[in-house]
């Protein structure tokens, strides 16, 4: 029930890490466990941020929805901490499915109101634009892969684990993007 939710979500603001089992006990935790998980995830922070956001901005094509897409993924760890093996990798993915999200309504929203895309910004070179309305012709999909790939250097079995597709799959989505980005770059 809610209120369950709303409890252990209480009993962790005040100090309280709370174990799954048959029933749920709290034990508080020490000093020395706080400042140990705090010192590990502000290391993460500093080690992933950047290429996070580097990614997300590229794979979405805003630096202000980058920037919430990967704070969403840095809260959603710290009530995980301690269940989460691979801290980076489960960034990665949560960071992706996020900006999976944001293009899916993207698209949702522009089916919706039939809208036009906007001009870009005068001030971006013409070659970053003329990329920027490239990608925008690709699926979303097909912009995941090209961005993981291209300008995120992540080897295709990377991409294939991120996206929970088969590294084939990823292969043949980069392979038709690219013809696309070929064409629509000419």
């Amino acid at each position: 029930p809610r209120s369950h939710g709303l409890v252990v979500k209480t009993m962790q603001h005040f100090g309280f890490m709370v174990h799954r089992g048959e029933c749920m006990e709290a034990t508080p935790l020490s000093p020395m466990a706080h400042s140990s998980v705090d010192a590990e995830m502000t290391v993460l922070f500093a080690d992933e941020h950047d290429g996070l956001l580097r990614m997300a901005t590229l794979m979405v094509g805003s630096a202000a929805i980058a920037e919430e897409v990967v704070q969403d993924a840095f809260a959603a760890i710290g009530p995980r901490w301690e269940s989460i093996e691979q801290p980076g990798a489960y960034l990665r993915r949560s960071v992706v499915n996020g900006c999976a999200q944001v293009l899916r309504r993207r698209d949702a929203e522009r089916r919706a109101l039939d809208a036009h895309p906007t001009p870009p910004h005068s001030s971006l070179p013409t070659r970053l634009i003329e990329l920027a309305q490239a990608l925008d012709k690709l699926s979303d999909r097909q912009r995941l892969v090209i961005v993981m790939r291209y300008f995120v250097d992540m080897h295709d079995n990377d991409i294939a684990e991120a996206l929970d597709l088969k590294a084939s799959s990823v292969r043949s989505l980069a392979r038709r993007a690219m013809a696309i980005l070929r064409k629509e770059l000419q």
